[in-house]
């Protein structure tokens, strides 16, 4: 009896196995960072408002004229940022996806907590709506395999306890945020 049971719990935790399915990765001092490249430069088109540093280990940052925080270009805290983000990448490229979205993200679009996979570049269009499901834990993580771009004025939006802290990019190219993103 102990023996069928264990089976039918475990049968069950399988089966429900990806209501936990996302896991925050570890940053450490990433986590300092609004914006970061370890691999080339990072720029902006037009006004957009960043609250956290930004910065790269390898190129410029350029165009940033609403920034809370420190810009970092190749110097200590960018160095060391590098390595606490190749730790983090490792573990978002292990994150296994969940969904598997057009490259078009937003158009009034909602989004649940997940591990979404696009497999060429992606842009973001008017708003996305990340729902948190009424859990303040919920994590999403987007992975790209290519540049990320934004049309003027997109935005994020959460909603449902979704909190930024628990949101994810793992982009593959160029990151470009048009005006008013």
């Amino acid at each position: 009896m102990k023996i069928k049971l264990l089976l039918s719990v475990s049968a069950f935790a399988l089966m429900f196995s990806n209501a936990g399915y996302s896991q925050a990765p570890t940053l450490g001092t990433a986590a300092n960072f609004a914006l970061f490249s370890s691999d080339g430069a990072v720029s902006n088109n037009g006004m957009s408002h960043l609250t956290g540093n930004v910065g790269t280990n390898n190129g410029s940052s350029t165009a940033f004229g609403n920034v809370d925080g420190v810009m970092h270009d190749n110097d200590v805290a960018s160095q060391t940022a590098a390595t606490d983000l190749l730790l983090a990448y490792n573990q978002l490229l292990a994150a296994i996806p969940t969904d598997f979205p057009s490259a078009l993200l937003g158009n009034g679009a909602t989004l649940s907590e997940g591990v979404y996979s696009i497999g060429e570049s992606a842009s973001i269009n008017q708003t996305l709506i990340l729902d948190g499901g009424g859990d303040a834990n919920a994590v999403f993580i987007f992975k790209i395999d290519g540049a990320l771009s934004s049309s003027a004025g997109s935005e994020i939006i959460l909603i449902n306890n979704a909190q930024a802290c628990n949101v994810f990019w793992k982009v593959e190219g160029l990151v470009s945020l048009a005006t008013g993103t």
